[in-house]
C-alpha cells in the first residue's frame, strides 16, 4: 500500500513548528514570542501571550503575537490581579466572553485591550508551582472546547521552556544616553501605567470631581516642594502644572459619566483620546504622557488605592517618565531613573535632571533586563546601565 504524505494546512503547519519548538540559544522572550506566533495560528485568536511569573509574586509580560514587542517586560501585574492575575491565583483556567465588563479587568493603555475583549487565560504549571501564564484574546467569545484544551495542551511546553531558560539577570551592561548629572545606585522600581477599575456604582459625580481635586493638590504642593529646592526657573515643572489646569479633561470625564460610562472607563478614553490627538505633534506629544498620568491618578483614587509606592533608595525603570511620577519618585527619595523613550519625550527626565538625580534614557532593553527589587547601577555621564551588578562593581559604583 503506498504511504500517503499530506500537504498540511496552515494551522497544521503551525502546529507542527510549535512542536518543534524554538531555536537553539535563543533568549526566553523570543522562545515564548515564537510559540505565540504558532499557537495564534493553531488557535485562530489575533493575541496570544505569555505572562511569566517573576519574584515578587509578578507577572511579567515575556512573549507576544499580535501586540507590539516593545511592551515587553513593561506589562506587569500581581498575582491575582486582573483576569490573568486571577487565573494564576486560582491554577484554572478563566475565560471571559467580554474583559470590559467584569470587575477583574486591568487596563494597560499600552496594550489597548478593549480591541480583543475575549479572554481565555491558562495557568501554566511546573508540577504544583506557577510558572506563568498564557493568554489568548480575540474580539469574541466565548472560546470554544477545542481551543481551550489546544491551550492547556501547550501549557506543557511553555512552562518547560520557562524553568530552562528564565533570565536570572545578573551582571548585564546596558547603555543609553546619560542627563550628565552623575551616578546612582538602587533597588528597580518597575512604574505601572495600568488604571485600576471600581465598581461604577460606588462612583458618583462628586466623587469623580473630588479626586480630580485631590490629585491637583497633592501635585501641586509637590510642585511647590520642587521649586523651593531649585535655584532657577524649571520650564518642564511648569509644563506639568499646566497639564492639571486643563479643565476640560473633568469636564469630558463628567460629559461620558452623563451618558452611562463608568469613570474609571471613561478615564481610559480621555487618555486614549489625547494619546491619539498628539502622538504626530512631536514635543507636545509628551502632555499626553502627563495626562495620562494624571488621569490614572485619579483612577487610583477613585477606586481608594494608594499609588505605587516608591521608597528612600530605589530607582524609577519606566518607558516614559511623566512630571507627576517623577516629583512622587524625587520626594520619596528615589536616586534616579532609567527611561526606554527618548530624554525629550518625557517632562519628567528634564525635572529630575533638574533637581540633580541622574537619569540615562533609550535603554530599549531594560524592561527585559530587570525584574521589580533587581539592583541597578546607572552613570548619568557615560549613560551605562548595570542591572544586578556584582560585588566589585558596586563597591566601584559607590567610590
Amino acid at each position: 500500500m503506498p504511504v500517503q504524505i499530506f500537504d498540511p494546512s496552515s494551522r497544521l503547519q503551525a502546529a507542527l513548528r510549535f512542536a518543534a519548538g524554538a531555536a537553539p540559544g535563543s533568549t526566553l522572550s523570543a522562545g515564548l514570542c515564537y510559540f505565540c506566533e504558532q499557537l495564534a495560528a493553531v488557535c485562530g485568536t489575533p493575541i496570544a501571550s505569555v505572562y511569566v511569573l517573576e519574584p515578587g509574586d509578578e507577572l511579567v509580560l515575556r512573549g507576544t503575537h499580535g501586540y507590539d514587542r516593545d511592551v515587553l517586560g513593561e506589562v506587569r501585574m500581581k498575582v491575582g490581579q486582573g483576569i490573568t492575575g486571577t487565573c494564576v491565583e486560582s491554577m484554572r483556567p478563566v475565560t471571559v466572553d467580554d474583559a470590559r465588563f467584569t470587575e477583574q479587568f486591568e487596563y494597560f493603555p499600552q496594550l489597548a485591550e478593549e480591541r480583543y475583549p475575549a479572554f481565555l487565560a491558562v495557568p501554566l504549571l511546573s508540577g504544583s508551582r506557577p510558572r506563568g501564564a498564557l493568554v489568548l484574546q480575540r474580539e469574541t467569545g466565548p472560546f470554544p472546547e477545542e481551543v481551550l484544551l489546544l491551550a492547556v495542551t501547550a501549557s506543557r511546553a511553555l512552562s518547560a521552556l520557562i524553568e530552562e531558560q528564565h533570565p536570572q539577570g545578573a551582571h548585564l551592561l546596558l547603555h543609553g544616553e546619560g542627563n550628565k548629572r552623575g551616578r546612582a545606585l538602587g533597588l528597580a522600581t518597575l512604574l505601572s501605567r495600568a488604571l485600576p477599575r471600581r465598581d461604577p456604582r460606588r462612583a458618583p459625580a462628586e466623587e469623580l470631581s473630588a479626586a480630580f481635586a485631590a490629585v491637583r493638590a497633592e501635585v501641586l504642593q509637590l510642585a511647590e516642594r520642587a521649586r523651593a529646592e531649585l535655584r532657577e526657573r524649571c520650564a518642564a515643572l511648569e509644563e506639568v502644572c499646566v497639564s492639571l489646569d486643563d479643565v476640560r479633561l473633568e469636564e469630558r470625564a463628567h460629559e461620558h459619566l452623563a451618558r452611562g460610562i463608568a469613570p474609571s472607563i471613561a478615564l481610559e478614553r480621555i487618555a486614549g483620546e489625547v494619546a491619539r490627538a498628539l502622538v504626530n505633534h512631536g514635543p507636545a506629544a509628551r502632555r499626553a504622557v502627563d495626562v495620562e498620568a494624571f488621569l490614572g491618578a485619579v483612577a487610583h483614587r477613585l477606586a481608594g488605592m494608594e499609588p505605587q509606592r516608591v521608597r528612600r533608595g530605589e530607582l524609577l525603570v519606566s518607558v516614559h517618565l511623566p512630571g507627576l511620577l517623577a516629583l512622587r519618585g524625587w520626594a520619596a527619595g528615589a536616586t534616579g531613573a532609567v527611561c526606554t523613550a527618548a530624554a525629550a519625550d518625557s517632562t519628567g527626565v528634564a525635572l529630575l535632571g533638574a533637581l540633580g538625580l541622574p537619569v540615562v534614557c533609550g535603554v530599549r532593553q531594560i524592561f527585559e533586563a530587570a525584574s521589580q527589587g533587581d539592583r541597578v547601577a546607572l552613570d548619568g555621564d557615560t549613560g551605562e546601565v548595570i542591572v544586578n551588578p556584582s560585588a566589585a562593581q558596586t563597591a566601584t559604583w559607590r567610590r
